[in-house]
């Protein structure tokens, strides 16, 4: 147990600050409505993610 949480926690200092996090935050303070923003960036991530899956299974088809 102690490995696991010594790694996510460098993966979350290593992951934080990215640019994706810098502008959400920059937009949910500037238009002071998170909940269309997170679920924004949700539906992105998700896209991107299945995208992603969908074209590493067709590589793995060739």
């Amino acid at each position: 147990m102690e490995a696991f949480l010594i790694s996510t926690g460098v993966v979350v200092l290593g992951e934080m600050g990215d640019k994706t996090q810098l502008l959400a935050f920059l937009l949910a303070a500037t238009f002071k409505r998170p909940v269309p923003i997170i679920l924004g960036i949700l539906t992105a991530t998700i896209i991107n993610h299945a995208l992603a899956g969908l074209v590493g299974v067709w590589i793995a088809a060739q």
